[in-house]
């Protein structure tokens, strides 16, 4: 055997080897990659946790806005439309500048007791030359009818679906019809267009060991009742409110307040509609809109998909609620939104009040928003 024969069998067998040792190897397949999946159940945005069948939406805005007001004293009525408080002192008689961001957090998922829904809002406000503490502005939880947490009252409630939650006026002010946000307990059931909501509020503004004054901290919460009806031509409801701890200083064991509402769309007219509210309070309350008794009427007309414009009206009686020598009050609004492009919104609202032997008081703002 030559050299020559010695090395081609040596590399012959070497080749054979190392065929050998590669069938015999594992080869292991790569682990799938699990991309977030669209959830279409609940509309637009919402997408699965990954690992889970939760769907989640995340959302918000940000927003500046420069507004202002003409109020100077005592002298002068009250801004209902409330574009900038006086009380904050940086918008009387002049002009201030906020600024807020928002993020909302919306996760649900079906259930045998219907959707499982978890929602938390985070948002922190600027004032002129002021920066702003960001906060849980509201927290809730709700399965099926029920909802308990932090939230919008269910006298003034805007989330749920139909014309009859809107309590206020066209405009985003809504004018005055008692906005407010409580820690409650709710449950809402119907169908076919009816609803009704009962919901048991925590009124928070009472302080423990100042029993017999007035907003005191009691055993009794305060509680809202709503009844509505919903179609395509619009909406009627009636809502029924008890504080109960308003007036326990005057030896009155609580007081209540009660609205009246209906919304008609206008036909051939998408998005264009009249509303008209009555409120009613027995005294001073947390759910009065600051009179006795109270008449709303607002339209609101879409001039193209970009443009739309509302006009606002609302009269105050008996603003010292049974007072000899109460003085009456009035408020008048515009409010106008221009869509130029997607997610982007341009607000404008002006208002002016006038309380029976007082000054008239303008106010308003002009208001940028970027929605995601």
């Amino acid at each position: 055997m030559n050299i020559k024969s010695l090395l081609l069998g040596s590399a012959a067998a070497m080749v054979a080897a190392s065929a050998a040792q590669a069938a015999d190897a594992i080869v292991y397949e790569p682990e799938p990659v699990e991309y977030v999946r669209v959830c279409d159940a609940y509309g637009a945005g919402f997408f699965y946790i990954p690992g889970t069948e939760t769907c989640l939406a995340i959302s918000g805005y940000v927003r500046m806005q420069v507004g202002g007001e003409t109020w100077k004293n005592a002298g002068d009525s009250a801004s209902y439309l409330a574009a900038f408080s006086a009380a904050t002192n940086d918008a009387v008689d002049g002009y201030a500048v906020r600024t807020r961001g928002r993020v909302n957090f919306d996760a649900r998922s079906d259930t045998e007791w219907g959707t499982l829904r978890s929602y938390v809002r985070i948002q922190g406000t600027w004032g002129t030359n002021t920066d702003g503490a960001v906060s849980f502005d509201q927290a809730y939880i709700e399965l099926g009818g029920l909802r308990l947490g932090y939230t919008e009252s269910a006298w003034a409630q805007s989330q749920r679906g139909g014309v009859s939650m809107f309590s206020g006026s066209h405009s985003d002010t809504g004018m005055s019809y008692g906005y407010q946000q409580r820690h409650l307990i709710a449950y809402t059931f119907g169908g076919n267009g009816f609803a009704a909501t009962v919901s048991v509020e925590h009124d928070d503004d009472g302080a423990l060991g100042t029993v017999g004054s007035a907003n005191a901290a009691d055993w009794v919460p305060d509680v809202v009742g709503v009844v509505s009806y919903n179609a395509g031509w619009g909406g009627v409801w009636a809502k029924a409110a008890y504080d109960s701890d308003a007036s326990i200083a005057a030896g009155r064991q609580g007081e209540w307040a009660a609205q009246l509402g209906m919304q008609y769309n206008i036909p051939n007219m998408n998005g264009s509609s009249l509303r008209l509210i009555g409120y009613y309070a027995s005294e001073d309350n947390a759910y009065a809109v600051g009179s006795e008794f109270s008449i709303l009427a607002s339209y609101n007309h879409v001039f193209t998909n970009t443009f739309s414009a509302s006009v606002g009206f609302q009269y105050f009686n008996d603003t010292n609620y049974g007072a000899v020598g109460s003085p009456d009050a009035y408020a008048a609004e515009l409010s106008m939104i221009w869509t130029p492009v997607q997610n982007f919104e341009v607000r404008s609202e002006l208002g002016y009040t006038k309380e029976d032997a007082l000054d008239g008081t303008f106010s308003g703002y002009i208001r940028f928003t970027r929605y995601f």
